[in-house]
């Protein structure tokens, strides 16, 4: 594994052999993290087991999709093919199903544990978590989110891994603060600031001084001031805008507010809050307009808000997976 290796105060076992287990499947796996994996697996009886119930998981899991595969490649057409009885449509949507609710939680969950290994600090879907550094800069984690906190004589650097976090930096003029997503940078002496990671995108919003955001080589540093936001997409810095920090910084407060935001958009950071997720298998609500305030404690609210306002449908399944449709 990288040399942030597990702690047992911060993770389980069991989260550490789903991450193992994440790791070991990736295409770019070391052969001397799979030697650290062996040495893992041989610490204790407690680490064997943990990984072998995983792996006797995800074999269970994986049968619907290899059903799926199977089925389809007996359904090649061919010159004469004979009419559905009523049970094969209901078959086919069941396992359809059994594919998709695979798809969902496998693709979600184990990257996360993965990351939640790498980090200094997380939290989980509808947790926050506020923490003091040495240099008594305060950090506050939002819900679903990582990160790697790295202190030297020269500057403080924060690798967001994933998710959201405000940042009340200690002043130090010889120690810049530096948050970045892999990608980009947000540079700071003394602020205060909230930077969001979306897959290698970051946006990051200032209430209080002056950061200094940068993206590659090719574009020049912006200085995002208060009451201001700057976007960094695909490697490029974008232009600095006004932002209503009341709106988006409401996740401090416990809210979430939307105003005439598309559907999809409104369920992706929904999603962010709790622990299964939310799928929408029709594609014509997309793009279906909503406002409205709620509250992150009670994401559920948000389902019902939907199916109410907009009169939609739901099918609630385990793991807390939700289909909108």
């Amino acid at each position: 594994m990288p040399s942030t290796q597990p702690s047992s105060h911060r993770q389980s076992v069991s989260d550490q052999a789903t991450a193992w287990f994440a790791r070991l499947h990736a295409d770019d796996v070391t052969a001397a993290e799979q030697e650290q994996f062996k040495n893992w697996y041989r610490e204790s009886q407690e680490h064997a087991k943990a990984y072998d119930k995983m792996r006797l998981l995800w074999q269970q899991l994986e049968a619907p999709g290899k059903r799926v595969h199977a089925r389809l490649a007996a359904e090649q057409p061919a010159p004469a093919r004979q009419p559905l009885s009523g049970k094969q449509p209901y078959a086919r949507r069941a396992i359809a199903l059994s594919a998709l609710v695979l798809a969902v939680l496998l693709s979600y969950r184990l990257p996360v544990h993965y990351q939640n290994w790498q980090s200094d600090y997380y939290t989980a879907p509808g947790k926050q978590l506020t923490v003091v550094l040495d240099d008594g800069s305060r950090l506050t984690l939002n819900t679903d989110t990582a990160l790697a906190v790295n202190l030297s004589d020269k500057q403080r650097r924060i690798e967001l891994l994933r998710g959201e976090a405000f940042f009340q930096v200690s002043p130090d003029k010889n120690r810049p603060f530096i948050v970045s997503n892999g990608v980009a940078n947000a540079r700071a002496v003394g602020t205060a600031f909230s930077v969001k990671k979306t897959d290698d995108d970051m946006r990051v919003i200032v209430s209080e001084g002056t950061v200094e955001v940068s993206a590659g080589k090719a574009d020049a540093p912006a200085l995002v001031h208060v009451n201001q936001q700057v976007d960094c997409q695909q490697g490029r810095v974008g232009p600095v805008m006004a932002s209503d920090i009341l709106e988006t910084l409401a996740w401090r407060r416990g809210q979430l507010i939307f105003k005439r935001q598309p559907l999809s958009r409104v369920i992706k950071e929904v999603n962010r809050y709790r622990s299964g997720q939310i799928v929408l298998i029709n594609p014509k609500l997309r793009e279906r307009i909503v406002s409205g305030v709620f509250d992150t404690a009670d994401p559920g609210a948000v389902v019902d808000g939907i199916k109410t306002t907009l009169k939609v449908s739901s099918v609630n399944l385990p793991n807390q997976l939700v289909l909108l449709y």
